[in-house]
């Protein structure tokens, strides 16, 4: 598939943002090729788990991903078969966009704010992928200039968050917020298919930033309790999938992840007809269920790899990572009511960490979850997954 990607760069002239009906699309929003080759490359898909992939041309693809990031279309008539990123001159010039672009050039016009934000992910994916390619090709011309741009416009996303209101709200040029305004209306034109309320998650290469700007853990888990209590989710769209994982972030609540998670498995998926809770859009409402009932999902795909953990449904699963060799999860006293983590082994040894890194689960590692009918509210707090504010190594 990467390979493909690549091909269809160079046959096309601009790396494909959404390439459907054997054509150029801008049907939906972000520049998220870059988060799966990123996610690709970072985490060494290859024999030997260890080094840059061999079956995909990797410097090829870098140059497309870059001119997405920083270049324009040469000709209105490309930008409008969709090549390209849609209003990257206003991104660039303002950090956001403003409700003044309307962005027509899109099945999906306007949508400001969440172009905003998944834009600033993907930036973050490029920031990192940029890093680790540094070290590996001389030639590819990645600069500090660039490393820098990146970086800074991965922050963007705070651009678009209100501090008075701690949700994401639209934004004018001249810096004032839209009016009115109501986080649980559904039909803002600069929202894409959901509410502030739901795309005010959508940070998650710097779930700790976002932490921050919402005034700490404690504020934080609130809202994000509000959020569920108060039915203001959408599993049925794909924008939302981690933010049921977002608890892992703060110390001390991980437990409420786990509950929340198997709560949605149980209400949202059936095995019958109509078992989804929406349009599957290319696996990804069955990916989450399969993930979720694993016991680990991929918050962060692209910037870092690892997985947040939760309580798994299965009493045990294996994982095939090589022709001889399994990840393995195994459960103790799982059940309808025994939905909380009480404490988990990783190889044998005592594992308290919120997530589980990439490497650990290709080099075959069993990882032991003991269940209870309790949460157990010191589980996860050794380390909490990574985030953009607060750096680790990749």
């Amino acid at each position: 598939m990467l390979q493909s990607l690549v091909k269809k760069a160079e046959q096309g002239g601009w790396m494909p943002i959404f390439p459907g009906w054997n054509s150029y699309t801008s049907e939906m929003i972000g520049d998220h090729v870059i988060s799966v080759m990123s996610d690709a490359i970072l985490k060494r898909i290859n024999s030997q788990h260890q080094s840059l992939p061999s079956f995909f041309d990797v410097e090829s693809g870098y140059h497309y991903l870059n001119q997405n990031c920083f270049e324009e279309p040469d000709t209105f008539q490309e930008y409008s078969d969709g090549k390209g990123r849609r209003a990257l001159k206003t991104y660039e010039k303002y950090g956001y966009i403003p409700l003044e672009d309307p962005v027509k050039e899109s099945p999906h016009t306007g949508e400001q704010v969440s172009r905003t934000l998944e834009y600033s992910y993907d930036d973050f994916a490029m920031y990192q992928l940029s890093v680790l390619l540094n070290a590996s090709f001389q030639d590819l011309g990645i600069t500090q200039n660039s490393l820098d741009q990146l970086e800074e416009r991965a922050t963007f996303w705070r651009n678009v968050f209100d501090p008075e209101y701690k949700l994401v709200r639209g934004r004018h040029a001249d810096g004032s917020w839209s009016e009115p305004y109501d986080p649980t209306y559904d039909d803002y034109g600069y929202i894409t298919e959901g509410t502030p309320w739901q795309y005010s998650w959508f940070v998650p290469h710097d779930v700790a930033g976002l932490i921050t700007e919402m005034g700490g853990d404690e504020i934080f888990v609130s809202n994000l309790t509000q959020f569920f209590d108060q039915h203001l989710y959408n599993h049925g769209n794909e924008p939302g999938h981690h933010v049921y994982f977002l608890y892992n972030y703060a110390s001390g609540w991980a437990w409420k992840t786990q509950s929340v998670v198997r709560n949605i498995i149980r209400e949202q998926y059936t095995t019958g007809p109509y078992g989804l809770p929406g349009n599957d859009d290319a696996g990804q409402m069955s990916a989450w269920l399969i993930f979720a009932g694993l016991g680990f999902y991929p918050v962060s795909p692209g910037i870092f790899p690892v997985y947040v953990l939760t309580s798994p449904l299965y009493q045990s699963a294996k994982i095939q990572v090589s022709p001889n060799l399994y990840f393995t999860v195994q459960t103790y006293n799982n059940s309808a009511t025994n939905v909380y983590i009480e404490k988990t082994l990783l190889n044998g040894k005592a594992y308290n960490k919120g997530f589980i890194s990439h490497q650990d689960i290709m080099s075959g590692s069993t990882l032991e979850i003991y269940l209870s009918a309790q949460p157990n509210r010191d589980w996860g707090t050794e380390e909490v997954p990574p985030s953009m504010s607060k750096m680790r190594s990749i």
